[in-house]
This record gives structure tokens, C-alpha cells and sequence, in this order.
């Protein structure tokens, strides 16, 4: 019992280190260690995700079916307005973490300036055209902003919100490129907690402050995301970071082509998934509300599920870029083979879990039998793909990291666009097999995927690639 409490209160001391900042040595010493010192907040970044996701619905629920299908249809073109600034991240922390692990402390401050400068261009461009154009960008996604009172103003203001979204997450991507992933959290939190709560006082009103409906929405979603912008932009000013961005800036035409051709790749990576997803519900909605319903519940529910595991691939993959660095390529190899098999450990457990709690679970969320059914039916069937996902998401934020970002994009776009779609397509609806149909096709395309990753892994190229 005595050892018991002792494991307990060493893991506490240590994951309170880890949100709290403490520095640990990446490119030595223990490996589990260093995995979860990134792996915690990088967990937790995506906890604050599910959270803010949740009360944000709830609140605009509050305002009506009009509101919701015009929050909906700005959010939608925000997800792929994303698609930039994911890009960006990952050449930041692809280039960062390859710098830290050298040492390169000046090519460091070289790619930070450069991600900035990257940034606040797209930031202007895509805020500023989303902005002046948002009229028409909502009404050609099938709604009309003026049938809903304030609605093109609410757009025009959520659609100028996008700068500050592409300029926090490139610059996220830089701090957990440097190990820096507590600040990246922090960003984030501080962010999404400003608007949640700032959406419940404009939005309902509080003593002197006048309830603002929709609008509250807006100006909560605008003035948060300054707010984590000042956050990152203090924490250079301070030098909380080892990220030294204050040095004359010269140009480097070979940087930037590498930013770019990265980032073109992470975009596209964001990118393919999230259109395959649009085309899926397209398919599935062809079965009915009641099976799209049950889809979604069970996709929502599932994904939270594999939080901890993304947590753990995405520090995998900023170790590895940092081991590379360090040119210690055997402990970023078996840094990858420990994430994958903690990974591993984990969604078994979760899949066992959801074998025996998935109707309990689902019970929560709906109360209509049929598609509570097809959701129990999605989760114990795409868990049992969870045996070799855990390497899927250690391996491609590994391969990412390394520099293979074009072969980790040709295999999603194989994954989704070659098997998984057509494969839904003709076993759901040529067949009539409907969603075991799409459930086979979903868990087929993810097997072939984790053995590709597997196979590209093993063979080892990946060590000799120069970034």
C-alpha cells in the first residue's frame, strides 16, 4: 500500500511539473520520462478541445434552431480556414524540434521568424477576404445571413477571428517544437476558458452588462483569441520560452521553400480527412436520420475516447524530430517503438472497455433505441481496430516529424480516397450491406493504413532524411 501511494504521489509531482513547465532533458536519459512530460499537456490541450466544444453547443442551443444552423455554417468553413494554420504547425514544429535537437539556437530563431512572418500573411489574407467576403461565403453554403438578426455582422466578425486562430496555432506549433508544450496548453486554455466565458456573460448578460444574443458569440469568440495571441506574444517578450526571436531578420529564400512545401503537406493532411468525413455522413445520410444520428453520437463518443493516445503520438513525433536533431536516430526509433506500444496498451483497454460499456455509454447521449443500436453497433466494431491504430498515430507524427510529410500524405489519401470511401460506397449502398458496410470499410482502410505506416517505418529511410 505504502509503494502504491508513493508511485501516486511521484506521478502527481511529476505531472504537476509537466503542466507547470519543468524542463526535461529530451534527447537523453529516460524515455518515458520525456514522453510524458510533452504527452501531459499535448493530453490536456485536447481535453480543454472536447470541453469547450461542449458548452459552446450548449450555449448556442440556447439561442435557437437559426442561430445553431448559422453557427454551424460558419464553423464549417472555419474547420477548413484551419487547414492553414494546421499546415503551418507542423512545419513549425516539424523544423523547431529538428533545430532544438541540434542545438541550432540560431536556426531556431530563424524558422520562428519566418512562421511568424508566414502567418501574419495568411492571418490578413484569409481573415480579411473571409470578412469582406462573408455574405456571400455563407449564403453559398446554403443559408442566408440575413434571415437571422445581426447574422452577417456575427459573420463578418467570427470570419475576421480566423487570423487570430491561423497566428495561435502556428506559433503553438513552434513552442511544441521546442519542448515547450505546457505553453502551447496554456494558449489554448486561456483562450477557450476566456470564451466560455465571455460567451456566457455577453450572450445572456451579467448585473450592467446588457444580454447581446448572437453578438455575444462574436465579440466573445474575437476578444478570446486576441487574448491568446497576447498570451504567446508575452511569452517571447519574456523570454519564457528558448525560442529568441528578437534578431535581425535576413532573408533565406531555402527556409521558406522548405516552410512551405512542409506546410503544404500538413495542410493537405488536414485537409483529406476532414473532406472524406463530409463525403461519409453524404453517403450514411442516404440510410436515414436515424443512421447518420447513431454515426455521429458514436464518432463524437469514440474520439474522446482516443484523447490520452493522439497525446502521446503527438510527443512521439516532437521527440523524434528532436532525436533526429540530436543525430541519436536508435533512441527516436525507440522512442516511437514505447509511444506505440503504450498506445497499443491503452486503446486495448479502451476497446475491451467499450466491448462491454458502449450501450451504457450511448445511453447518455440518446434515448431513441435505434440509434442508440447503430452506435453501439460503430463502436464495437471500430474498436477492434484499436490493436494497430496506436501505432498509426505514434508512427505518421513520427514520419511527419522526420520529414516524410509527402508519404504520409499519399497514404491518407490512399486510406481515404482509394479504400475507405469506395469501399463504403459499394459494400453500404451497391451492396445493401448499409452501416456494416461502412463499418467494414472504415476498419479495413485503418488496418491497411497501420501496416503501410509499419512497413515505411521499419524500412528506415525516414532516419537519413535532411531538414
Amino acid at each position: 500500500m505504502r509503494k502504491f501511494l508513493n508511485i501516486l504521489k511521484e506521478g502527481s509531482v511529476f505531472t504537476y511539473g509537466a503542466l507547470a513547465g519543468k524542463r526535461t532533458e529530451l534527447t537523453s536519459g529516460s524515455i518515458n520520462r520525456s514522453l510524458f512530460s510533452l504527452a501531459i499537456p499535448m493530453m490536456m490541450e485536447l481535453v480543454m478541445e472536447s470541453v469547450f466544444v461542449s458548452v459552446n453547443l450548449l450555449i448556442i442551443a440556447k439561442l435557437g434552431d437559426k442561430v445553431l444552423g448559422l453557427v454551424g455554417i460558419t464553423d464549417s468553413y472555419i474547420n477548413f480556414a484551419y487547414a492553414i494554420a494546421v499546415g503551418i504547425g507542423i512545419a513549425a514544429a516539424t523544423l523547431t524540434a529538428r533545430r532544438a535537437g541540434e542545438k541550432d539556437h540560431e536556426g531556431m530563431a530563424g524558422t520562428a521568424q519566418y512562421i511568424i512572418v508566414l502567418a501574419l500573411f495568411f492571418a490578413v489574407l484569409i481573415g480579411g477576404l473571409s470578412c469582406l467576403f462573408s455574405s456571400d461565403i455563407v449564403n453559398f453554403l446554403g443559408l442566408n445571413s440575413n434571415s437571422v438578426p445581426d447574422g452577417l455582422l456575427f459573420s463578418k466578425l467570427v470570419f475576421l477571428s480566423i487570423g487570430l486562430i491561423i497566428i495561435r496555432l502556428s506559433v503553438n506549433g513552434l513552442f511544441r517544437g521546442a519542448g515547450d508544450a505546457d505553453i502551447a496548453m496554456k494558449s489554448l486554455w486561456i483562450c477557450h476558458i476566456s470564451n466560455i466565458v465571455f460567451a456566457v456573460v455577453l450572450v445572456f448578460g451579467l448585473g450592467f452588462i446588457p444580454a447581446f444574443g448572437l453578438m455575444g458569440l462574436a465579440y466573445a469568440a474575437l476578444l478570446s483569441r486576441f487574448i491568446g495571441v497576447l498570451y504567446q506574444v508575452y511569452i517571447f517578450l519574456s523570454g519564457k520560452t528558448s525560442i529568441r526571436i528578437m534578431t535581425p531578420f535576413q532573408w533565406d529564400f531555402p527556409l521558406m521553400k522548405k516552410i512551405m512545401k512542409i506546410a503544404f503537406g500538413g495542410l493537405v493532411q488536414y485537409i483529406i480527412p476532414t473532406s472524406s468525413w463530409l463525403i461519409m455522413v453524404k453517403i450514411i445520410a442516404t440510410f436515414g436520420t436515424t443512421a447518420l444520428a447513431g454515426y455521429i453520437i458514436a464518432q463524437r463518443i469514440a474520439s474522446v475516447a482516443t484523447m490520452p493516445a493522439w497525446g502521446i503520438g503527438n510527443a512521439a513525433g516532437i521527440l523524434t524530430g528532436q532525436n533526429l536533431g540530436a543525430g541519436n536516430s536508435e533512441r527516436a526509433e525507440k522512442t516511437v517503438w514505447r509511444a506505440g506500444t503504450i498506445n497499443m496498451t491503452y486503446l486495448i483497454a479502451v476497446a475491451l472497455f467499450w466491448q462491454v460499456a458502449a450501450g451504457y455509454v450511448v445511453q447518455f447521449f440518446t434515448t431513441e433505441t435505434e440509434v442508440a443500436g447503430y452506435a453501439v453497433q460503430y463502436i464495437h466494431v471500430v474498436s477492434m481496430a484499436y490493436l494497430l491504430l496506436g501505432f498509426t498515430m505514434v508512427i505518421s507524427r513520427a514520419l511527419n516529424a522526420a520529414g516524410n510529410i509527402m508519404q504520409v500524405t499519399l497514404l491518407y489519401i490512399i486510406m481515404f480516397y482509394v479504400i475507405q470511401l469506395p469501399m463504403a460506397y459499394i459494400l453500404g449502398v451497391r451492396l445493401q450491406w448499409e452501416l456494416k458496410g461502412i463499418f467494414a470499410a472504415i476498419v479495413s482502410s485503418e488496418i491497411v493504413l497501420a501496416v503501410l505506416f509499419l512497413m515505411i517505418f521499419r524500412n528506415g529511410k525516414w532516419k537519413t532524411i535532411k531538414i
